[in-house]
């Protein structure tokens, strides 16, 4: 039987999409050298900004919803570091597990040396249970939005009259090359970056394939795409 959702109920898997515009707006101000690999890739949102800057992408998730280059029944909080794996781990991850995302994706960072970046309520940055992970593990950057964010559940249409309530950031670990502090910077204003002309995307389809029989890939619990 179909399970139905009401409009006062969160999304289910807390699938909540992230605005391409605020992808944008952190590939705008942080540099990512290498391979991306988005855990909880949703619809792809993250990953179609990256792939059309030119990185090799990996997209997996612990659902599959119709994203062309997704890899899905992928539970990121499963899976191990492997050398092969992805540089970089940038993703939206689901709100009830984003503690988890977090831990995990920088305990993998310190061996890939890539870079750690989650979309994230700035409130996060709060919580006694986090705490003495921030005090060892800070944040080399924070990417604090001036202007509240509009993410609407499941990828619907926002409706009319609706804008943003919660205020977002980009928090970014830089693995080893991290320092003992953390620089914060305010995203402004989102200006609209137009389409690239890149000829090709370039997808992690066969790692993928070759990770997901061994349990590798990513997931978790849905997550924001």
């Amino acid at each position: 039987m179909q399970k139905f959702v009401s409009n006062n109920s969160r999304a289910e898997h807390d699938y909540y999409p992230t605005p391409k515009s605020c992808v944008e707006a952190l590939y705008d101000r942080e540099f990512f050298s290498g391979s991306v690999w988005e855990c909880a890739a949703g619809r792809g949102d993250i990953s179609d900004v990256f792939l059309d800057k030119g990185h090799e992408v990996l997209s997996t998730d612990l659902i599959d919803r119709g994203y062309d280059n997704i890899i899905g029944g992928v539970d990121f909080l499963k899976t191990s570091y492997t050398p092969d794996m992805p540089h970089n781990i940038i993703t939206n991850p689901p709100f009830n597990l984003a503690f988890e995302f977090v831990k995990h994706a920088f305990e993998m960072s310190l061996l890939s040396e890539g870079k750690v970046a989650m979309f994230l309520r700035l409130a996060f940055l709060e919580s006694k249970k986090r705490r003495p992970f921030f005090l060892e593990n800070k944040p080399s950057r924070v990417y604090v939005f001036s202007e509240r964010q509009t993410l609407w559940k499941n990828g619907e249409d926002i409706p009319k009259g609706r804008s943003g309530t919660t205020p977002y950031a980009w928090f970014v670990w830089s693995g080893k090359n991290r320092k003992d502090r953390t620089e914060l910077e305010w995203i402004l204003s989102l200006i609209h970056i137009s389409e690239p002309t890149r000829p090709e995307r370039i997808s992690y389809a066969l790692f993928c394939l070759k990770k997901k029989r061994g349990g590798g890939g990513g997931g978790g619990g849905g997550g924001g795409g």
